[in-house]
């Protein structure tokens, strides 16, 4: 659905989904295949192939989503779509460590031995890998421990960030810092051992870590693929793992360097063929999926079972012959799953959709089956806060008082949801453990004009245009230290076809309240991809989206399993500009400190982990990056051709497609 912005963080978070990190989990993208040709010329995509849908079809399996897929694979290391995300899961295989049914991360036995586990003197923690013999990828070439070791290094690199990407993979090992920052061409804590073993170190700041092994979930990546071949390789002298090639010479050039140095040329050479590649169809994964098409038209992506594939950490290898992702409209969605267009409704949200379901099965309960479960996570109003209104934290708290929360979750889930006040659902195991502290230590924002209004005026807009006090009617001002007046004036991007967004035009923008209390917001809706370009100001997609242009968002969070927010509110401003971290751009030192201690508990530790949790999210109810409006019961419509189809929070849709079965 495009209200959802599923984030990495995973990737991290990623092979589960962030959410809105970058760097959630560091799990690496989908292997992919090496061309034969250098990075001189741009491969080109094969043409695209229409879509093939057949109902009652028992080797294909359709899921509608009004997400549209935009054929990246390369989340989340450019942008985060959830649709593109969810297919790159699909694609990505052989992690270390690999998530059960259950939500438990266990070493992948099909993939590596049980690693060998070291504590060292610095307080640092390495674990020794040995990869298995037999691995390919779905091209039949041999995996090996420089493809795992190619994952941190290409993923963490500073050629990535001057690629425009957030390569922060390897955040949490020794040394990613100065290997990041270029500083460095090795990475000390990243070793490449022998043909079949390598090391990664996590550095003793992230020791201990409630969810250690997640620091150390990585797949394998073929640098040949992604740079061209012979471009890149890997070495490691004893110091730690570097590139060698062209790939570790090349230098963004900068303003007052000669445009004729060949490093710089080599430089847009290799940038341009790895942004292609992000693109290119067919493409080599090592996961149980490979790609078939995808349809730019359409919106439709096709993936199919990679017969190379040797199984998940047990063994599963996945039964269902093709996967169908189709873009679909919220408004004919479910006659698309009546009519067989489609076959799965997956992570429904809003109560006119789930009520439709509902619909749907009772008419007919032998073809038409449904699974719900509580979200771990939230749908938001997303704030930036480097620029305008919205930098003033009286103003973001002012603005949650001009919103009824409660009748607006209740319109939107349909009595299946509730309003949150906090970065959290009602599915995660901390926040159902902690409802009533934070019920006792949250600010609930009740709707109140007047309380807007008091915090409008604290923040400083008390004055007319012409700097005369405010007159009580119109647009209020706020006169800044250069002399200029600043309108509490918010641009707001909402996505499209988006019930959401259509809500809340209703509920805040066209409020009475919001023009009494002396604030106008203008709305521009769009493409749900193009909302990332200007929220991440990904200049990779365009100059135009590095301009600060939009003050708020509508959006939605999902938090994966294992979920922590490591660089989400980054106050280094450097590492913003080069890595994508903390999109809403706040920068407070308590914020950033409770945010990433919490979790530096032992894994046996959860009261520990919970009260710290507790801490990081009164500080984030007081500043509020965004305004949580609600957390509800997710439910996913099917045909009934689908069986074996267990889905909750823990047991994400990745996982279980591999598991389901078409009968």
């Amino acid at each position: 659905m495009n209200e959802k912005l599923i984030t990495a963080l995973l990737s991290l978070f990623l092979v589960f989904i962030l959410i809105l990190s970058a760097c959630a989990q560091p799990v690496a993208p989908s292997p992919t295949p090496a061309p034969a040709e250098m990075p001189a010329e741009v491969p080109e995509t094969p043409a695209e192939e229409p879509a093939v849908i057949r109902e009652e079809n028992l080797d294909q399996l359709i899921i509608g989503d009004s997400t549209e897929p935009t054929g990246d694979f390369a989340t989340p290391y450019w942008q985060n779509n959830a649709t593109d995300h969810l297919v790159n899961q699909m694609l990505s295989g052989y992690a270390t460590y690999d998530l059960t049914p259950t939500g438990e991360l266990v070493v992948n036995k099909t993939a590596v031995e049980e690693p060998v586990i070291t504590e060292n003197e610095d307080g640092s923690k390495t674990y020794e890998f040995t990869v298995k013999d037999g691995l390919t990828y779905n091209d039949g070439s041999a995996i090996t421990a420089k493809d795992y070791v190619a994952s941190v290094l290409l993923w963490s690199s500073r050629q990535v960030r001057d690629f425009d990407g957030k390569p922060t993979a390897g955040y949490h090992l020794k040394g990613f810092g100065p290997f990041f920052d270029g500083e460095s061409n090795v990475f000390a804590g990243v070793h490449l051992l022998d043909e079949m073993r390598f090391s990664l170190t996590i550095a003793d700041e992230y020791i201990p870590f409630f969810y250690e092994v997640a620091d150390v979930s990585f797949g394998p990546t073929p640098l040949d693929f992604w740079l061209g071949e012979g471009v890149a390789d890997v070495a490691d002298d004893g110091e730690g793992a570097y590139f060698t090639g062209d790939f570790a010479d090349i230098i963004k050039p900068g303003v007052n360097d000669d445009p004729n140095d060949e490093r710089f040329a080599r430089f847009f050479e290799i940038k341009d063929y790895m942004l292609a590649q992000r693109n290119v169809i067919p493409r080599v994964t090592s996961g149980p999926y490979e790609v078939v098409s995808f349809n730019q038209s359409t919106k439709v992506v096709t993936i199919t079972l990679n017969d190379k594939f040797l199984g998940n950490f047990e063994g599963q290898k996945g039964s269902i012959k093709d996967l169908v992702f189709k873009k679909t409209d919220q408004n004919t969605q479910f006659d698309e799953l009546r009519t067989g267009t489609i076959d799965l409704l997956s992570r429904m949200a809003s109560g006119a959709e789930i009520n439709a379901g509902y619909d749907l099965v009772d008419e007919d309960p032998d073809k038409y089956d449904l699974i719900s479960f509580p979200r771990a996570g939230y749908g938001n109003l997303t704030f930036i806060c480097d620029f305008g209104p919205t930098q003033f934290v009286e103003v973001r708290q002012g603005i949650a008082h001009l919103i009824d929360r409660n009748d607006f979750a209740t319109t939107f889930t349909g009595g299946y949801g509730s309003v949150v006040n906090g970065p959290y659902g009602e599915g995660q195991w901390f926040y159902k453990e902690s409802k009533a502290e934070l019920d006792s230590k949250l600010n609930s924002y009740d709707y109140s004009l007047d309380s807007a209004i008091a915090l409008f005026e604290q923040a400083g807009f008390t004055k007319n245009e012409d700097g005369s006090e405010y007159s009580g009617t119109g647009l209020r001002y706020r006169e800044m230290e250069d002399g200029s007046m600043m309108p509490l004036l918010l641009n707001w991007f909402g996505s499209e076809d988006n019930p959401f967004t259509e809500l809340l035009i209703v509920k805040l923008k066209e409020s009475q309240d919001v023009a009494a209390a002396g604030m106008k917001i203008d709305e521009t809706i769009g493409d749900f991809n193009v909302l990332l370009n200007w929220m991440y100001r990904d200049t990779s997609e365009g100059e135009e989206y590095g301009v600060p242009t939009y003050h708020v968002f509508n959006l939605a969070n999902d938090f994966g399993l294992n979920y922590f927010p490591t660089t989400e509110w980054s106050t280094d401003h450097d590492l913003l500009d080069r890595g994508g971290l903390n999109i809403n751009r706040l920068f407070d030192e308590e914020l950033y400190r409770l945010s990433t201690e919490y979790y530096l508990v032992e894994p046996t530790d959860k009261e520990g982990f919970r009260e710290g949790w507790v801490n990081y999210v009164v500080r984030w109810n007081e500043l509020l990056p965004m305004i949580p409006l609600y957390s509800q019961e997710y439910h996913s419509f099917f045909n009934s051709k689908l069986k074996n189809f267990v889905l909750d929070d823990n047991f994400g849709l990745s996982i279980a497609l591999l598991y389901a079965t078409l009968e």
